[in-house]
Order: structure tokens, then sequence, then C-alpha cells
């Protein structure tokens, strides 16, 4: 595989989601891992700095300043999972104090069906975007923050099968968006979409093929005009039709324009899109059925190079202090990437 590698195996143990940020504000990242039995935070080489049980399954994590006190908050996801059948879903925030971390509620909605399907971090609002399944099929979004009195949410939509979110002025009005991608349509035996989802509801689409497994919104070309980047080609059947299809879409004029990046062979669906900064250009990063995969763009084409096998998560930030980013792959080998000075197969 290529890249300079660092095995963490043994120091992130059977972790299912990681996120990386400077947790305790000495200028320097750390990484922090939620496993089955408790969430703890390691540095770079892997020495552990603080603990906690997990008494839920860890279904989302990331990491964000969203109180800006300098220190990275760890907010989780949690939910059902075959390790934990008989919990609720909630949404906790942690922060690393004095060599422990503490835990608050950040919502926990009653639901039939206990899963979180994203968070994202709203850096200019001081808010968390939260996605959770209300139903079997219905996905309700609200936006958090915290107040004087705790900590309140208020209701974004609710949306049948919409599992993948991102945020970024993608239209070039000078406001974020919230984009949306959905498994499924609004129908039983309808594709998923993904689409623009505007404060009074309204929808822009976003043409793909069929249903998202993944979204993010990214500046790929430095241009100052975010792209969105889809995991497309979902279908319920996917031994037969379903492909894991890395889509951009970018807004010209007034509709978008879609285009696509990689149809991977031998993959079936894209779990997760992930920025990297590497050699002073954007990297995407993609977590799929198969193989994740890392994808540069040069002039009117892309280059990519398989950096890994199916990883559990991603997550990625500066480790090492040098100029670009340090790519975390969680699985059977976790293991800390960078492509630093890799050679781009076009």
């Amino acid at each position: 595989m290529p890249g300079t590698r660092k095995d963490l195996t043994v120091a992130i143990g059977p972790a299912w989601r990681a996120a990386i940020g400077d947790f305790n504000g000495d200028g320097k990242n750390e990484i922090a891992v939620a496993s089955s039995q408790e969430l703890k935070v390691i540095d770079a080489n892997g020495k552990t700095l603080a603990t906690t049980p997990a008494t839920d399954g860890i279904q989302r994590l990331t990491a964000a300043d969203l109180d800006g006190d300098g220190r990275a908050e760890i907010y989780a996801g949690w939910g059902q999972t075959r390790d934990h059948m008989d919990t609720k879903a909630k949404v906790t925030v942690h922060r690393l104090d004095g060599g422990r971390l503490t835990t608050e509620t950040v919502l926990a909605p009653e639901t039939t069906r206990q899963e979180v399907v994203a968070l994202v971090p709203m850096k200019d609002a001081k808010s968390l975007f939260i996605a959770y399944f209300d139903s079997k099929y219905m996905v309700t979004s609200t936006i958090a923050q915290k107040g004087a009195q705790g900590w309140t949410a208020s209701k974004v939509a609710q949306l049948r099968t919409a599992t993948s979110y991102a945020r970024g002025d993608v239209n070039g009005d000078g406001k974020p968006d919230i984009v949306v991608g959905r498994v499924y349509g609004d129908d039983k035996g309808v594709d998923g979409d993904a689409f623009i989802l505007a404060p009074d509801g309204s929808r822009t689409k976003i043409p793909s093929t069929r249903g998202m497994r993944s979204i993010a919104v990214i500046d790929a070309d430095a241009d100052g005009k975010p792209e969105v980047y889809m995991g497309d080609g979902w279908h319920q059947n996917y031994g037969q039709y379903a492909h894991g299809l890395l889509t951009r879409a970018r807004f010209a004029g007034s509709t978008f324009q879609t285009d696509l990046v990689e149809d991977t062979v031998g993959q079936y669906g894209i779990e997760e899109i992930v920025p990297a900064t590497v050699d002073g250009k954007i990297v995407i990063l993609t977590a799929g059925s198969n193989y994740t995969r890392a994808f540069m763009r040069a002039g009117d084409h892309w280059s990519a190079v398989t950096i890994g096998p199916v990883a559990r998560d991603i997550a990625v930030g500066d480790l090492d202090g040098k100029p670009g980013d340090e790519i975390l792959l969680l699985g059977e080998k976790s293991e800390l990437v960078s492509l630093h000075g890799v050679t781009w197969a076009p």
C-alpha cells in the first residue's frame, strides 16, 4: 500500500469510530476512538490519555470546538448495535478535562428506531446538526445549541430514509446550505436522491444515479466554490444493481452539473467521504464496501490510489506537526497513513 504507515492496532483496539482534534488545548491533535466497551483519547504514538465506559452502541463520532474555548469537544451518537441491543438513541458531548473525560447529554430523542445517522458541526453558529431515525423509515433532523439553561434542539425536517448530510455554501449565495442524501426515495421501490434542503422545506435537486450512501461538501479545487461529492449508485438489490459511484456535483448558473469521478470496480457502495490536505492539495478519501481510495484532481482528470481495504471509519488531521494531514484508517489493522510524496497514477 502507498504512503508512510504507523501501526496503531494495539493502541486503538476494537474501535468502530474515530475522530481527530486538539482535545486538551496544547496545540497538538489527539485521537478519540470509540468501541463497544469504551470511548478513549490517545496521542499520536498510541498512549492512552483518558477513557470512559461505553454503555450504548457507538454510531457516529466527530470533533469540533463549538464552545470556542480552544479545545475540541468529542460529539458522539449512540444507539442500538449488535453489542448493545437494549439501548436508546442519544447524542453526547465529551471533554478532556484534567486527564479524564466528562460526559454531557446533548439530545435523547424518543424514537422507535434507536439510530443516530449524522452529526455535522456548525462552527459558525456554534451548533450541532443532528439526524436520527424517529421511526422505521423516517429521519428527523435538528439543530442543537447550548445556552444558559443547557442544550436545546430545533427541528429542521422529517424526511424518508435521509441518512447522509453535509453543510456548506454550494449554490454561491453566501449562505451555508444543508445538503441531503437519501438511501431510498419518498415511496417504496423509489431510488434515493440528493438535494439542497432550504429553510422553508423546498428542495433543489442534485442529479444522481440512484441512492446515496454518503455525501460531503468539499472545495477540492480551492477556488472558494465548494462542490458536493456523493457516494452514489446504491440499490436495495446491491448484489446485482448497486455501484460504488463517487460523483461530483457543481452548481452552475441555476442548476447542478454532475460528473462521475469513478465507478470503482468490485465496489457496491461508498460509506464515507472525507477531505484531507496532502502536499498542499485537497485529496478526497472514500471508505467503500471493499476498498479505501484516495482521489486527487489534476487538471481535467482525477488520479486515484487504493490506500487500504475496507475501513470501519476514517479520521483526518495533522498528527506530526508538519504541513498536511495524516489519515487514520480504522479496521482489523488500524494504521496512521501519510500520503506525502506519493506518486498518483492517472
